[in-house]
């Protein structure tokens, strides 16, 4: 067995199953699966258990486990800690699995990689598009266009051990704040960029709120443990330092835009603040553009990461 499914489930009972029924539908079925319990208060439980017991014979194993302490991060550390495989792969209990990933993903799990991503799709509002990617290894190009997602990356669990797991203190943006941390350790990477994976399905239920304003907070403690990691973590070199920074701040103008749009000023004003903590004298230049994109991101522009892109060297 070289790879581990782990599903997070908190008071999912109403779509749990069908996310359950994707992941059995795989066509490889060289995996276990650990379906983690986040002290649920519906009967999601009683849902899952049920679940692994009809399918107890569909070639696979399932385990159901129990992680009371409340967060997404707790429970896949949970699923992390009881991971008995090379490779992990961490799927949330409302999507839906595509039933080639585990074939099309299995062959490359040699070993000589420690982390395989792919491209997701995204349904909102019935309409379904791939999400939006750059194919490399750059953490600044992360902290600008996200491209790191909870399901799009297969991580070798010795490696994801290594760099501390899941940031429990985080709700919201814990796939970024990890994906800054992946990339930080310079793994050895490999992009299978040819087929977009899964369906996300957006809703108003969905972690990340209807808005930015709804998630405010839990978006800056994001940003911030990610300042806190691009400080921190030993082997950057001083310039790639700067070029995180320099996102970042990019990043943080770009917010402070999104939330002027949707007529939150005080939010503004707190983004406006974390990118002075980011560069504290961005210059003219830098500074210059930074008002832009969050002028232009006020007024409703979209693809600001693309031009802050262009600005990171």
């Amino acid at each position: 067995m070289k790879l581990s499914i782990v599903v997070p489930v908190w008071n999912r009972a109403d779509r749990v199953r069908r996310t359950l029924d994707s992941i059995a539908a795989s066509v490889h079925r060289g995996f276990e699966l650990l379906i983690v319990d986040n002290g649920s208060t519906d009967d999601s439980f009683a849902v899952c258990e049920r679940w692994a017991w009809e399918h107890r014979d569909d070639g696979f194993p399932i385990r159901v486990l129990t992680e009371l302490q409340h967060g997404a991060s707790a429970a896949r550390n949970r699923g992390l800690l009881e991971c008995r495989t090379e490779y992990i792969y961490f799927f949330d209990s409302d999507d839906l699995f595509s039933n080639d990933f585990v074939a099309k993903v299995f062959p490359v799990l040699n070993g000589d990689i420690d982390i395989a991503c792919v491209p997701v799709r995204q349904e909102v509002n019935n309409h379904t598009k791939q999400r939006t990617f750059r194919a490399c290894s750059d953490a600044h190009v992360h902290v600008l266009n996200s491209m790191l997602c909870t399901i799009s990356m297969v991580l070798r669990t010795d490696y994801l051990r290594r760099i501390g797991g899941w940031n429990e203190s985080l709700t919201t943006w814990d796939d970024w704040e990890l994906g800054v941390r992946v990339l930080l350790g310079k793994p050895r990477l490999l992009w299978l960029k040819d087929t977009a994976f899964h369906q996300v399905l957006v809703h108003e239920e969905s972690q990340t709120g209807s808005s930015f304003s709804a998630t405010l907070e839990p978006i800056l403690a994001a940003m911030q443990a990610a300042k806190k990691d691009i400080n921190a973590v030993n082997g950057v070199k001083d310039h790639e330092r700067r070029r995180l920074r320099k996102a970042l701040y990019l990043r943080s103008q770009i917010m402070s835009g999104k939330l002027a749009h949707e007529g939150n000023m005080k939010g503004r004003s707190q983004f406006r603040d974390f990118a002075k903590e980011c560069v504290s004298h961005p210059g003219v230049w830098l500074g210059g553009w930074g008002e832009f994109l969050a002028w232009y991101t006020a007024r409703g522009g979209r693809g600001a990461w693309r031009i802050a892109l262009g600005l990171v060297r």
